[in-house]
């Protein structure tokens, strides 16, 4: 079969956006200043100055394209009245467009009207929970300290029960040396008719003890999956569904993601970033309102795998070089790669693999 490479275009098809800055949770590993903020807590995003700029991105976007809009906090549907105001703004503008609404939320805001406001949109609705109610409220407590398990289930129901008016739907867990308990939260998501779910190693972790203990807690979890229900079971799991679609795509990662390539941060002043973890970084600034820089944005045109010179790496190709920000964090430079994650990703990798080749035996 004919490999082919995922060639990521320098159009701007996917924004992330900050409509709040401050969150009703505190969770113990929040990479967002420790409390939603980036350490600039703001209630609102303003909506006069973001219109123009989504225009802005709108008007740039060749024909044909679809354009996608995630929705990011401190925690998004405390202004969930700014989520209606730019999906109506934009499909007022762009009626021909298609275009794709995620939502990463705590979960705890899903009442009815805003249920409503999401399945209108259609929405991708990823719900941020990480295990059963004594890892959970340890992990994600309320801002008073008190149980949030139980109104996120609450919501996360609620989305179920009309799941064929959304996109998708995900359980997103994040662990890190204060939790590793990933099989348990898998029995846990398991009773959750969801669509996917994800295991995030935490961006701010690098233990490597914590890494082997997740590398132990995934591959318990794949066991577990393909037992449950074989490949489908086991493609539910994000990264076991991107590893088989690049196999059987036969279709090779040149870039982690589309950071300063195809995608761009608005934060809550309407600052731009290349990556939803610098806001307040102001040397990683690239925007302001309309305005790019356009020298700083073509410092990321080059494929991530040749900026961080993986050609070495046997997995390089199902990878894609890595998250710049994890690197960043642990070496201080997005270009120096973070020793832990490439390990963590190798193994994730390798055992995608095995089950690949269980499951295309089996068929």
């Amino acid at each position: 079969a004919e490999v082919k490479t995922s060639k990521i275009s320098n159009n701007i098809r996917f924004l992330t956006i900050n409509v709040t800055q401050i969150c009703n949770l505190h969770c113990s590993y929040c990479a967002a200043g420790g409390d939603g903020t980036f350490g600039d807590s703001i209630a609102k995003i303003s909506i006069e100055k973001t219109l123009p700029q989504i225009k802005f991105f709108l008007d740039r976007l060749p024909a044909g394209l679809s354009f996608n809009v995630s929705f990011l906090g401190g925690e998004p549907l405390l202004y969930a009245e700014g989520l209606e105001l730019i999906a109506n703004y934009i499909a007022d503008i762009a009626p021909e467009r298609k275009v794709n609404y995620t939502i990463i939320t705590n979960g705890t805001l899903l009442t009815d009207k805003n249920v409503d406001l999401l399945a209108r949109m259609k929405a991708t609705v990823t719900v941020s929970l990480d295990g059963p109610a004594e890892i959970n409220d340890r992990m994600r407590p309320t801002k008073n300290g008190a149980s949030s398990t139980e109104m996120i289930v609450k919501g996360l129901n609620k989305v179920l029960a009309r799941k064929s008016e959304f996109s998708h739907v995900m359980i997103h867990g994040v662990f890190d040396s204060n939790n590793m308990e990933l099989a348990k939260a898998y029995e846990f998501y398991s009773q959750f008719n969801v669509d996917s779910y994800d295991f995030s190693f935490s961006v701010s972790d690098n233990n490597p003890r914590a890494t082997q203990a997740y590398m132990e807690q995934m591959t318990q979890v794949a066991a577990m999956a393909y037992a449950r229900g074989g490949e489908v079971a086991l493609r539910k799991i994000r990264a076991f569904e991107q590893h088989f679609q690049s196999l059987d795509q036969q279709r090779r990662t040149e870039n982690y993601c589309g950071a300063g390539k195809s995608f761009l941060m608005i934060d809550a002043r309407n600052q731009i970033y290349t990556c939803p973890w610098d806001v307040n970084e102001k040397k990683e600034q690239v925007g302001q309102g309309t305005e790019l820089n356009e020298q700083a944005l073509a410092a990321y045109q080059k494929p991530i795998l040749e900026q961080n010179k993986c050609e070495n790496c046997w997995a390089r190709f199902l990878c894609g070089g890595g998250c710049m920000f994890a690197h960043k964090h642990s070496s201080g430079s997005k270009n120096v790669k973070d020793t832990q994650f490439c390990e963590r990703t190798r193994f994730l990798v390798a055992l995608a693999l095995i089950y690949y080749e269980r499951c295309r035996s089996a068929a």
